[in-house]
């Protein structure tokens, strides 16, 4: 990928300053793993998490990809698996789900299962405050939880300042993790990058470049590890901050095109 750096950054994304992403990545298919987050990276961000629809030339593209890399393709989400598998149906592919909470190699073998779960006195807490404040949502994902505020984004400062100190009082063991329209309380140290490393030590994925695609906060623990891999970081969106990415795509639709394109290639 890097080899074509200087024409891509004829093409940036706007607000980003990052080159655009290139058609193919260097190494292509032979020496490449890919990882894919989901919302907001393959698939457009709705009001609610079960609002979400992917094509089914997508899903066919993703499994064609997958099968060029011979297997080296996983979905790095904090969705749980069970989610992953429902929307990709009938993909089953290597996962890190709940931010790594819940790790899938292939063939289905788990590295990590589950995590401790929030403790009930938190998670009572929690939905205590969403059923105070109409437009939030709690969605309690087993090793996680979640406050979306897509619905009310002025609450943003409110949810992430009383999520922090219930965390704070209840769940010692637990951070805060913030993202686009959600705050999630997650087993502390669990997050993308750490799956990726883990990952990244077993076929098939062992001996490859990773690139990683994602949009939010959460991916950044991914960008980090594979630029320190060799590897690359594409951000999704027109998304003007810090950020350890490499490469820029507009918009999930660009990233469906991408990896329709490499199906094809």
């Amino acid at each position: 990928m890097r080899s074509n750096a200087a024409a891509a950054k004829n093409a940036e994304t706007p607000h980003t300053g990052r080159p655009t992403l290139p058609p193919a990545p260097e190494g292509f298919p032979d020496a490449v793993a890919l990882f894919l987050d989901l919302d907001g990276t393959v698939l457009d961000l709705m009001p609610t998490p079960d609002a979400v629809w992917i094509p089914k030339d997508t899903i066919e593209a993703i499994g064609a990809v997958a099968d060029k890399l011979d297997g080296a393709l996983a979905i790095l989400s904090g969705r749980s698996l069970e989610d992953i598998d429902r929307i990709l149906a009938p993909l089953r592919l290597p996962a890190a789900a709940l931010h790594g909470a819940e790790l899938r190699r292939r063939g289905g073998g788990r590295v990590a299962d589950g995590g401790s779960p929030p403790p009930e006195r938190l998670v009572a807490a929690l939905g205590a405050f969403v059923d105070a404040r109409p437009g939030l949502s709690i969605e309690d994902k087993g090793a996680s939880v979640a406050i979306h505020y897509r619905s009310t984004p002025q609450r943003e400062s409110e949810v992430r300042e009383r999520v922090a100190g219930l965390v704070a009082q209840f769940a010692p063991t637990h951070e805060l993790q913030p993202g686009k329209m959600v705050v999630e309380v997650r087993p502390r140290g669990c997050h993308k990058g750490g799956a990726l490393d883990l990952l990244m030590e077993e076929p098939p994925f062992a001996g490859r470049r990773p690139v990683v695609l994602g949009d939010d906060l959460t991916d950044e623990f991914a960008f980090e590890s594979a630029v320190a891999r060799g590897g690359d970081a594409i951000l999704i969106g027109e998304i003007n901050r810090a950020s350890a990415a490499t490469y820029a795509l507009p918009d999930p639709e660009g990233v469906r095109a991408w990896i329709q394109a490499l199906a094809v290639s």
